[in-house]
């Protein structure tokens, strides 16, 4: 049974319906920098006693762990995994956040004076993977730091609801989810679409009711979105090409393993691989798939390896797409260069075991903290950037146990 569906999948590849073969060209934006900065540190002062001396050296070690300690040397809720914008100052994907987001400090709430009981609705692809845990771990955090600052309790505290469909192909049930969030009249409505077309209706019905939209991950396709949040997807697109064309020697047959089509960030993801690749022109681009409710990314992956034989290369444009494809590749006898985007927990093992090449890593903290303060810009009027660009590293076997980059990995 499971050889007459390959063989289905493999004459629908074979015929083009399956298949994507071309992507629309865009202008490419300028790619991140994906090296770290040194943390300056304050010079110590003398200690007074050994017993002083030895607490200054433990703060000092919580300090480069990214914890923190209290006047007894107990470890704080820190090392539960909350990071507040003071304390991811340090860290890179603030860093990056703060020095390529624009024009204005992303990581800042200084200029924020939220309403008592301000109510901030998000409505995201999905909330299973690790990409999108983390994204809600940044909104929760800022959220919780605006709480803070302005010394809301009780009834008077910014809320947060997240929500999204059970997967990433479900958009009938993204836009009734939007619906429902929509008739409880948030202040603010965050939106990573899965459809760029789908969803102008809502944003229309939210802009009439004076609820600005940020959108974050993937774009929508209206003027009325006050601003988009997300990776230069396109320029990451175009590294990929050239670190695939590198690994191969600038010869070979390559494949796409894409998220849904109608999905900004897949089709520029798509887009920028493409364009690139027809600077290496000895390396040739046989399959295109993208993620659909009919076949599974697995099937179509397996389905591809066996129509193509020599395929060499795998690109994958998301989390699910590359843990997809690697399963097929390590069932498999061939040897498959993979490049994926996103960092979840079986990516980190295939880049260490040396399965995949690398990944792109997202910033998905950066990126959840960041909407929500540009969220709440909006509510008070101030301006935001158009494109808010939350950075990407590069992270292959080299990297990977780098500190620096720890806080990229979707853990």
């Amino acid at each position: 049974m499971k050889k007459a569906i390959i063989g289905l999948i493999c004459l629908m590849l074979a015929t083009g319906t399956v298949v994507g073969c071309g992507s629309k060209k865009t202008e490419p934006e300028e790619s991140q920098k994906n090296t770290a900065e040194k943390i300056d540190k304050s010079e110590k002062e003398q200690a007074e006693s050994e017993t002083k001396e030895e607490d200054k050296k433990t703060e000092e070690t919580n300090q480069e762990t990214g914890k923190e300690t209290d006047t007894n040397g107990n470890k704080t809720s820190e090392e539960e995994g909350s990071k507040t914008a003071e304390n991811m100052s340090e860290d890179l994907t603030m860093k990056v956040l703060k020095e390529q987001a624009g024009t204005y400090d992303y990581t800042s709430l200084e200029e924020l004076n939220p309403e008592p009981g301000t109510r901030i609705a998000v409505v995201v692809k999905n909330t299973k993977t690790g990409f999108w845990k983390n994204v809600k771990k940044g909104m929760d955090d800022a959220v919780e730091d605006l709480n803070e600052k302005m010394g809301y309790k009780g009834e008077d505290k910014i809320k947060i609801s997240f929500e999204g469909p059970g997967n990433e192909t479900d958009v009938e049930s993204q836009i009734n989810i939007i619906d429902a969030v929509l008739s409880e009249n948030p202040s603010i409505l965050c939106l990573a679409a899965i459809d760029m077309e789908s969803c102008q209706p809502q944003v229309e019905e939210a802009t009439l009711n004076g609820i600005p939209v940020v959108v974050l991950d993937s774009g929508v396709q209206s003027e009325q979105v006050n601003a988009i949040c997300a990776t230069d997807n396109y320029a990451a697109g175009t590294e990929a090409a050239k670190k695939m064309a590198e690994a191969l020697g600038e010869k070979g047959q390559v494949a796409i393993m894409a998220h849904v089509e109608t999905s900004e960030s897949s089709q520029k993801r798509v887009a920028g691989f493409t364009d690139e690749m027809k600077n290496h022109p000895e390396i040739e681009i046989v399959n295109i798939s993208y993620e659909n409710e009919e076949t599974s990314m697995s099937e179509l992956a397996e389905a591809v390896l066996k129509l193509y034989p020599e395929v060499k290369g795998y690109y994958c444009t998301n989390e699910i797409a590359t843990n997809n494809v690697l399963d097929i590749v390590n069932t498999s006898d061939k040897e498959v260069k993979v490049i994926g985007f996103d960092s979840g927990e079986k990516q980190i093992k295939a880049v260490k075991d040396g399965v995949e090449l690398g990944m792109f890593a997202q910033n998905p903290y950066g990126m959840g903290y960041a909407t929500i303060v540009a969220g709440v810009r909006a509510d008070q009027g101030l301006e935001n950037d158009a494109f808010i660009n939350t950075g990407y590293q590069w992270i292959d076997s080299t990297s990977i146990e780098l500190p620096e980059y720890k806080n990229y990995l979707y853990k």
